[in-house]
């Protein structure tokens, strides 16, 4: 069997697959060690705690450990090996949820209808863990032919790597790949393409005064921040796939008072760099337009994940998981979706970039988040054979 970038090899395929088998129910009490770890991004001691369980993981291969500290959030590490090879392949994921503290104590793992549900089972501790068994098996079948094979592990993705982009961009420049760890789509697919993301604080000042007494010598932020969501939320076009949406608002403190400050936050999404970069001149016009006078404003960016298009790289990785994906016996296709991840980041660098490389889940984020177990092997394979295939094409 054949893709556009060569051969796959089939035996070597079953070998991998035969020397993964053993190993499900290993799988199977790691996951249950992780995700009843808690590690929500704001509780930073919790999630130093998987990154020294994944760093002992890691140093148990001989690897590297490369780390930089994340200020009030967890350090971020990554994790190197070196090969016999020529490429440098980059595994990338994350080791933070959106749970708090005491979460999984009242939730832990439990198997359910052929399901692994529990808090960040999905989103991504079994991603984490296919990218430690895949490299393991490979290990184990003596493959070294790469110049470098790196776990990149982030400890705040969650809300968009405000401490760990610098460090993951410099981990992850020179890659010949990149392979991030989120889950498979539901029904299998591969992620080739994600739109881009900006949570920006929007803060109003106005004047203050009785508002009945003299409302005249104020001047209302709530009102110029209201004319100002109206303004965005006009911005919004579905045929072209932006979209802007004013998740939160808050102004003034009793009713009797004009209020002198206001502020808004606000989620912007587009599919392109050039639609993005529209975007954001719009939303600068429409907040200009919208302010009463005698009021200011600021328009900060909080977090911002560019877009990430298509890439001839990303394709021809594609090519090579659908070819290992056909020998192992199933179908993937490749999905362009809504949400970010740390992948956008490389791929606005130009390095290709495919994701959605764990297992299949869903549900992220909620309390029935899971993972299928019986794709726990199979995305194991998936991850070891693209490694291999970006290394030999």
């Amino acid at each position: 069997m054949e893709t556009s970038d060569g051969p796959v090899d089939t035996k070597w395929l079953g070998t991998l697959t035969a020397a993964l088998h053993p190993r499900y129910d290993d799988y199977l009490r790691d996951l249950e060690t992780l995700v009843n770890m808690d590690s929500g991004t704001f509780d930073p001691q919790d999630v130093e705690l998987v990154g020294a369980w994944l760093r002992a993981r890691c140093g148990s291969w001989g690897a590297t450990i490369d780390a930089t500290a994340g200020g009030d959030l967890a350090s971020s590490f990554a994790a190197t090996l070196r090969g016999t090879g020529t490429a440098a392949i980059v595994l990338l994921g994350h080791m933070d949820t959106i749970f708090a503290h005491g979460t999984t104590a009242e939730r832990p793992l439990r198997l359910e209808g052929g399901r692994a549900l529990g808090p960040g089972t999905c989103d991504m501790k079994g991603g984490l863990l296919t990218a430690v068994y895949a490299v393991e098996t490979l290990r184990a079948l003596g493959y070294d032919h790469f110049a470098t094979l790196r776990l990149i592990c982030t400890s705040d993705e969650e809300i968009g790597a405000p401490s760990s982009q610098a460090f993951l961009e410099q981990m992850a420049t020179g890659a010949d790949a990149v392979l991030v760890l989120e889950a498979a789509r539901a029904n299998g697919d591969l992620v080739r393409q994600r739109r881009g993301w900006g949570n920006y604080r929007l803060e109003v000042i106005g004047r203050s005064a009785h508002a009945s007494v003299e409302p005249q010598q104020g001047r209302s932020a709530a009102l110029t921040l209201s004319r100002q969501v109206v303004a965005l939320h006009e911005l919004n076009d579905y045929t072209e796939g932006r979209t802007v949406n004013v998740g939160t608002l808050r102004a003034g403190t009793r009713p009797n008072v004009v209020p002198d400050s206001a502020t808004a936050e606000v989620d912007l999404r587009a599919n392109t760099p050039e639609s993005m970069e529209r975007l954001l001149a719009d939303a600068e016009n429409a907040l200009a337009g919208a302010a009463i006078e005698g009021t200011t404003y600021t328009w900060t960016p909080v977090s911002f994940r560019p877009p990430w298009g298509e890439n001839p790289g990303t394709e021809r990785l594609l090519a090579i998981a659908q070819g290992v994906a056909n020998a192992l016996g199933f179908t993937v296709e490749g999905a362009t979706t809504g949400g970010t991840s740390d992948g956008n980041f490389t791929a606005a660098l130009n390095i290709p970039t495919l994701d959605g490389l764990g297992p299949i889940g869903g549900l992220d984020h909620g309390p029935r988040e899971y993972i299928e177990l019986d794709s726990i092997l199979p995305r194991i394979a998936l991850l070891a054979g693209i490694i291999r295939g970006a290394c030999e094409q």
